[in-house]
């Protein structure tokens, strides 16, 4: 992840740090680490410099450069929106294109307005370059992935063939208040539910063809999709918005390896292949994986081959590149 500061000036405070789920529920312990830990991996978040030694010291060659999820903008009025994304893009842009050996950039969209979030799109795929976007996992508290008011967008970026890594918002509530539960258990949670209303909503039966990669190992999906398909048999209501079960959709998506254990991330590989899987790290925060081709060669049982795509050649395949472009 990348922070903009131009974007942050922009936003100001429009949206104070204690309206923020990281800190609207959160103990006064939490509250004060989360402090603490912003400060110190701030530069990491805004400065190359800090973060290409990291990414050798953890065997990276290329990363794809997104958003830090704080700055979806998501609750701003829709002009706001749509130019704090252009200055996180713009932002983006600028340190990749400065890094091009070594980056390929992520866009954002204001996805609270749709005619905007189209445009936002076609600059950063048309005119940046970028090779995908990162989007939330939810709109706002009051409106979903699978609001038909998005399907003009999501037929947008179906035509342009380009991936969408989802990365949650953040979910939290008074129970999640401490232990750093806002993060362990809310953020899966909060693509969980996202995924789950892209899925029994129907986004994936009219757009077939939508590409969508699931941050955090697929979150709690990914480990307990039978559920999924045991209400789809029981209950109609299950079954308004889609002709198959769950778990065909789900094997349409995208996951990444940031699940911090081999006998899971061996479990995610045999369930959905390793054609299916991603190297992940969510650096530089504290809930990153450091080590992350290591985590994949410690998976029993992988082949070379499977390896390679993994720990690269799938990411390059998703995005429609070949080495050969960074050398260009």
């Amino acid at each position: 992840h990348m922070r903009i500061q131009d974007a942050d000036k922009l936003i100001g405070d429009r949206i104070p740090d204690d309206s923020t789920v990281q800190f609207r529920f959160a103990s006064k312990a939490s509250k004060e680490q989360t402090l603490k830990h912003h400060s110190e991996r701030m530069p990491y978040l805004t400065d190359m410099n800090y973060r290409l030694p990291d990414m050798e010291k953890m065997q990276v060659d290329i990363a794809a450069l997104s958003c830090a999820p704080r700055q979806f903008y998501y609750s701003t009025e829709p002009t706001l929106g749509h130019e704090s994304s252009q200055i996180v893009n713009d932002g983006i842009y600028k340190a990749v294109k400065e890094n091009n050996t070594t980056h390929v950039g992520l866009g954002t969209v204001p996805l609270q307005d749709t005619d905007l979030a189209i445009k936002e799109l076609k600059r950063c795929v048309n005119e940046l370059g970028f090779k995908g976007l990162q989007i939330g996992a939810r709109i706002k508290e009051d409106e979903e992935l699978s609001s038909e008011r998005l399907y003009p967008f999501w037929e947008a970026v179906q035509e342009l063939n380009v991936p969408m890594l989802i990365h949650p918002s953040s979910f939290s509530s008074p129970r999640l208040s401490k232990y750093h539960m806002m993060n362990i258990i809310g953020n899966p949670l909060d693509t969980t539910v996202g995924v789950h209303y892209l899925i029994f909503g129907g986004v994936l039966e009219k757009f077939p063809n939508l590409k969508f990669v699931l941050s955090h190992g697929g979150a709690f999906t990914s480990h307990y999709f039978a559920r999924m398909d045991h209400a789809y048999g029981a209950r109609p209501d299950c079954r308004e918005d889609i002709h198959r079960k769950p778990s065909y959709y789900l094997s349409k998506f995208y996951f990444d390896t940031l699940v911090f254990s081999i006998e899971q991330l061996s479990y995610l590989i045999s369930n959905f292949g390793s054609d299916r899987i991603l190297l992940g790290t969510d650096y530089p925060f504290d809930m990153a994986e450091f080590n992350p081709v290591e985590h994949v060669y410690q998976v029993p049982g992988l082949s070379e081959s499977d390896r390679e795509k993994i720990c690269g050649l799938n990411a390059l395949n998703l995005m429609g590149i070949d080495e050969a472009y960074f050398s260009e």
